[in-house]
């Protein structure tokens, strides 16, 4: 079930969703590659718009339960070059120890005119260590998809500092949670989420933002 504001990360997860449900339906086409897929999280949105999706996935013992399409490492892509019309990846660049490698591969498999599609972090705070190595600004992604031979068509910040500031303070209350207190905090998480997203649209500071959209096109 989708998170309600009286969860401490429903803003993010909503602004992230709505983001890449954007991004699909604008460029997901003809046979897609989601890399580090997880639980597939986006599988309905890219069967909504692309002929065929596969999932890659790394972490054998956490989805062991709902396996890939393919087990394979993202810094290894086991598939030919040119073979995809679509690449995406959410919130996997960070846990790889070689972003930059990470890109290039999924360079590789896509054909010609295709598309790549990628979230990655910001400002945002540690978490599935110690595989946590890198946050980017929107000039060091523009950087690394030109170097595995992408050009850039599109990097959105996805909110700005009032967000950012809001999911974070949230994330700090979870850290105090128990069972007696936590009925306690859910109505500070939907006050402070709700109240983050009303003075994000007054003044977006998006230098400040937690998440980047980036879409870059193969020539």
């Amino acid at each position: 079930a989708a998170p309600s504001p009286f969860s401490a990360d429903w803003l993010v997860l909503r602004l992230c969703r709505r983001w890449v449900t954007r991004a699909l339906g604008q460029y997901a086409a003809g046979r897609l590659l989601d890399v580090g897929c997880g639980a597939r999280p986006y599988q309905a949105e890219q069967e909504a718009h692309a002929r065929r999706c596969i999932g890659l996935e790394a972490d054998r013992k956490r989805y062991a339960g709902a396996p890939p399409s393919v087990w394979g490492s993202a810094l290894d892509l086991p598939f030919a070059d040119a073979t995809f019309d679509t690449v995406f990846s959410s919130q996997v660049l960070e846990h790889v120890p070689e972003p930059g490698r990470m890109l290039h591969e999924m360079a590789r498999v896509l054909r010609p005119g295709g598309c790549l599609i990628v979230t990655a972090p910001h400002i945002w705070g540690l978490h599935e260590e110690p595989h946590d190595y890198f946050r980017f600004t929107r000039f060091g992604l523009a950087h690394l998809a030109r170097r595995a031979g992408v050009e850039p068509m599109c990097i959105a910040a996805m909110a700005g500092f009032w967000v950012t500031a809001g999911a974070r303070f949230c994330q700090y209350l979870r850290r105090l949670e128990r069972r007696w207190l936590a009925p306690l905090l859910r109505p500070v998480y939907a006050l402070v989420q709700l109240g983050a997203l009303a003075l994000d649209r007054l003044h977006r500071v998006e230098s400040d933002t937690w998440n980047y959209l980036l879409v870059a096109r193969k020539a």
